[in-house]
């Protein structure tokens, strides 16, 4: 969770911690903050994200975007 945690103090979101839920559906978070995080994603792991993963649901909370990176960076 660290790195998650990372990942939005990287695109300047510090305000966002891993306690927070509903992300995207209470709209903390917004779609430039959703490819922003991919951008860092793909930074930090060197790969693409497919755009398979690039979903709201998947970036809603912590639990789901560790989930996500799980699934999709094996």
């Amino acid at each position: 969770m660290k790195i998650i945690q990372q990942f939005f103090i990287n695109i300047e979101r510090d305000d966002i911690d891993s306690s927070m839920k509903n992300l995207v559906s209470d709209g903390t978070i917004n779609s430039i903050d959703i490819m922003s995080l991919v951008m860092e994603i793909e930074k930090y792991y060197q790969k693409p994200l497919s755009a398979d993963f690039i979903t709201p649901e998947n970036f809603d909370n912590f639990e789901n975007i560790k989930k996500m990176l799980d699934e999709a960076m094996k």
